[in-house]
């Protein structure tokens, strides 16, 4: 526990996330003429049962060489805050998100082996608008993605919801 407070306490500080969500949006590529962005995002069609609602936002990318999208949930239990950058190769992805791994290694958290996730960030705790909260990076093909949540059961909740974003992302 002590380790997860004090983790918890450096990821609380708002420029360790835009450090690395500027590296991802500066280094980000083109996508060719695939699915766009916005459709490779979770949607509230994909938890039924948790009536949640959505406000979808276009980072503009007129300052970037690709797209990076964002999306938030809300609902009475929980909160996801997804992001996505695609890039123009998967070998790409891979660099950004091993410095982000590298990155958190230097603040103790560690990617763990999880079935179906072979490069992930590890789960970070922190503060998300006030909440306390579970943020993952994975790569799938050429994204880049970001979970958070936040709301009950956070921890245990972020996997399963990662394994459902993995797969809107692969399409």
């Amino acid at each position: 526990m002590k380790l997860q407070s004090h983790l918890f306490e450096k990821l609380k500080k708002p420029i360790n996330l835009c450090l690395v969500l500027g590296t991802l949006l500066a280094i980000a590529a083109c996508t060719g003429g695939s699915t766009p962005p916005r459709d490779l995002l979770l949607h509230p069609s994909d938890f039924p049962a948790n009536h949640l609602t959505q406000s979808l936002e276009t980072i503009d990318d007129s300052l970037l060489d690709g797209p990076a999208v964002l999306v938030k949930l809300n609902g009475p239990v929980f909160n996801i805050l997804e992001s996505l950058v695609l890039f123009e190769s998967e070998v790409l992805a891979l660099n950004v998100l091993a410095e982000i791994k590298q990155d958190q290694l230097t603040q103790g958290v560690f990617s763990n082996p999880e079935k179906g996730f072979d490069d992930h960030s590890g789960i970070m705790y922190e503060t998300l608008n006030g909440e306390d909260g579970s943020t993952l990076f994975f790569v799938e093909g050429r994204a880049l993605v970001r979970i958070a949540v936040t709301g009950e059961n956070h921890p245990d909740k972020i996997w399963e919801i990662a394994r459902i974003a993995r797969k809107k992302s692969a399409n």
